[in-house]
């Protein structure tokens, strides 16, 4: 029996214990906030102590609970960090959403695409590898983390802190791709504000003050001669992997009073950018802007604070990691995988910056993260679980 055969047999003798597993998970109500991650950490602990599998639990906070276990020895070693926690239900559902429902070869509720679906694949991997009479090389580190909906801070980067993470690389779980499309980079992220002084006045009298809501409708004319020809898009940030670079103005705060001429107003911007650009020169771009209005008379003066920065990446095509994932892919499926570049922002980063080789590689969520009624479809669990298995497997050498 080959390597393959054998997941596949797994997979399907132990279909039931995987639905009923994702639904105790979903059962747990880990919305964050508060996480209360600790609660899906022992449905995890539980389910691995069956097969003799020792797990640590590490908690930043009372009940910020992530867990780590480790099935094998040596190298290499995979990381495959899930998270735990889950979004805020939200309106729409047809039914409670932490009270799992199987229709029609699906299981709804909160958390059932993102992330919990995937974890139940790795469990089963890790509980297959610790079953399975055959020897192998290498170490499949699991990792049911907290914090990914709100930053990580209580979760992966506690783990990276603390050197509890040591890994030659890493599978994150969580983009919501099928096994044929694996996310081998991300754009930058850069959070910042842009704050416009102007001086507060008594609104009756506009010729006393400067309105600083003026200087940023100014600014924001300028910035939006950076757009191409989609709004949102700017012209300077293209990459063959990703869409082109995007700037979205997410927040704009002035005024205490409508009898009140603002003197400051704050703009709060977020860019994703595309490799080959760098942090100094996507602020030059909007210190340029803001220098122009403030040439122009619309302010007393400006500045710009960075919130949040990271840095873009991308691991090669041909790099070990993902020849090893496109082999296990077309071992089980015969299918090619593609490559593409993430918009958005996962864990990833936090690994890639301590560096771990890390990829974006998950189940098909069928767009259900954050939705309504969100659910998985049960075939992904033994799909994405052997598709995951043998790139581990063939990271180790085994044949």
């Amino acid at each position: 029996m080959t390597w393959k055969t054998e997941l596949e047999a797994w997979y399907a003798a132990h279909h039931d214990e995987g639905v009923a597993l994702l639904a105790a998970l979903v059962r747990e109500n880990t919305v964050n906030p508060p996480g209360n991650e600790a609660r899906a950490v022992r449905v995890v602990r539980e389910y691995l102590g069956r097969y003799g599998i020792e797990a640590a639990v590490h908690e930043a906070a009372p009940g910020r609970a992530s867990l780590l276990a480790r099935v094998g020895s040596g190298s290499p070693v995979l990381f495959v960090p899930a998270h735990t926690d889950v979004v805020p239900a939200g309106d729409g559902w047809e039914h409670d959403a932490f009270d799992p429902v199987v229709r029609d070869g699906c299981l709804y509720g909160r958390g059932s695409a993102d992330n919990k679906g995937p974890l139940v694949s790795l469990l089963l991997l890790a509980a297959f590898l610790k079953s399975t009479a055959r020897p192998f090389t290498g170490t499949l580190l699991v990792g049911a983390v907290a914090d990914e909906e709100a930053g990580s801070a209580m979760g992966l980067t506690y783990l990276l802190e603390q050197g509890l993470v040591n890994a030659d690389y890493a599978i994150v779980p969580d983009t919501g791709e099928s096994v044929f499309r694996v996310s081998c980079g991300e754009k930058g992220l850069l959070h910042f504000d842009v704050t416009f002084h102007g001086t507060q006045a008594h609104g009756s009298s506009p010729e006393r003050g400067m309105n600083a809501i003026w200087a940023a409708h100014d600014f924001l004319g300028r910035v939006r001669k950076l757009f191409g020809r989609t709004h949102g898009y700017i012209r300077q940030g293209t990459h063959a992997l990703f869409t082109p670079t995007t700037v979205n103005i997410a927040k704009i705060s002035a005024g205490a009073a409508y009898n009140m001429i603002p003197g400051q107003c704050v703009i709060g911007i977020d860019v994703r950018y595309v490799p080959g650009q760098t942090r100094g020169g996507i602020l030059e771009l909007f210190e340029r802007a803001a220098a122009e209005t403030h040439a122009a008379g619309l302010c007393t003066r400006y500045d710009i604070r960075v919130d949040t920065h990271m840095e873009p990446f991308v691991v090669e095509r041909e790099s070990e990691l993902i020849r090893a994932v496109a082999a296990a892919v077309k071992a089980v499926t015969r299918r090619r995988i593609t490559c593409f570049g993430l918009s958005g922002t996962t864990v990833c980063k936090q690994l890639v910056s301590r560096g771990i080789p890390a990829i974006g590689f998950s189940q098909d969520s069928l767009g259900q993260a954050h939705m309504a009624n969100e659910h998985l479809r049960l075939s992904e669990i033994p799909l994405f679980g052997a598709a995951l298995g043998m790139a581990f497997l063939a990271l180790g050498g085994n044949r």
